[in-house]
């Protein structure tokens, strides 16, 4: 039998080697227990990317299990596709297409693999901009005119596109689609009407465009009233442009709007989704949002009215913990 000798040199080698090699077992360990977070957002200039991105680059500096990589889509619409679907763990949407894609409504089929987790933005609302000059004053005067509705596969459109249908007008008006980046300079250029963005009031788009080239929102409350469009869809409220918001807004103006929540595949792990709730629902975190996205929701401990669908149950024992009420959801 061979017997193996080992001088004491030999044995210190070993150990060496053992000791260098320890670290990086370890470290290969942790990164295997960190959670990638896949979370599509919207446009590189629209609200949904600003925000996201940078709540991502706070979360992922102080963050032990988790790791969000954020990336741009169209919106809304389509986060809620890609979250609901599974090719994404976290998303934003708008709270309408949140309760509407449970059962299909508004989109090709039903979703109802995504569950909510928090709030995202505060109320949106749909901005018909024009320049001050224009002769269009009223939903009614887009009739015969090149109007955007918002970005390709973007909840802007869509609901655009609802109200414009709800009222009777949208067969009648000359719609394209086009990205972002390309509405303020299409305006000012002659080459459309007017366009729809959401955002609060004033809003980071318009007062671009208002520095240089006036302009003013569509009030938009008679045909609201007139065609009973927040009966037919109840989650959209009123919000009011003051004027003076813009340098054309000679008046107020009032239009409809919503929230915005973050939603989540209802595969991902608790723990994940504690880690989440826990780093984006802070002052540190709100304070960070307000550098990037003022109007932010991240302070809103109060935001639990009514649960469209249901919630994360990481989400719902969160949210218990902060003295919320969970209430039954409406979609089940």
């Amino acid at each position: 039998m061979e017997v193996l000798h080992m001088t004491t040199k030999s044995i210190r080698l070993l150990m060496a080697g053992a000791a260098l090699a320890l670290p990086a077992v370890l470290a290969s360990t942790a990164a295997a227990q960190v959670y990638q977070i896949g979370m599509p957002l919207g446009g590189t200039s629209g609200t949904f990317y600003v925000q996201g991105s940078a709540l991502a680059d706070h979360i992922n500096s102080r963050a032990s299990g988790i790791r969000i990589v954020p990336s741009t889509s169209g919106g809304s619409v389509e986060n809620i596709r890609l979250v609901g679907s599974g090719q994404a763990e976290f998303g934003m949407a708008f709270e309408g297409h949140i309760f509407g894609a449970w059962t299909g409504v508004g989109f090709e089929r039903a979703y109802d693999e995504y569950r909510m987790v928090g709030p995202a933005q505060q109320t949106s609302g749909w901005n018909y901009v024009v320049l001050a000059d224009s002769e269009i004053h009223s939903a009614q005067d887009l009739i015969g005119r090149e109007f955007v509705p918002g970005a390709p596969g973007s909840g802007s459109a869509s609901d655009a596109d609802l109200f414009l249908e709800h009222i009777g007008i949208r067969d009648q008006i000359n719609i394209s689609y086009y990205s972002w980046g390309e509405l303020g300079r299409m305006l000012t250029d002659g080459d459309i009407d007017g366009f729809n963005r959401t955002g609060g009031a004033p809003a980071p788009f318009a007062t671009e465009v208002d520095a240089t080239h006036p302009l003013r929102v569509l009030d938009l409350e008679p045909e609201i009233d007139e065609s009973g469009f927040l009966d037919a869809y109840p989650f959209f409220t009123k919000l009011t442009i003051p004027a003076g918001t813009y340098s054309g807004q000679e008046n107020d103006a009032v239009t409809y709007a919503q929230g915005v929540q973050w939603i989540v595949h209802k595969d991902v792990p608790d723990e994940a989704v504690r880690e989440f709730l826990e780093l984006a629902y802070t002052e540190d975190a709100a304070a960070h949002l307000d550098r990037a996205f003022p109007n932010h929701d991240h302070r809103n401990m109060e935001w639990l009215t009514a649960a469209y669908v249901p919630l994360h149950p990481a989400a719902a024992e969160f949210w218990a913990e902060k003295g919320l009420d969970i209430p039954d959801p409406m979609q089940e």
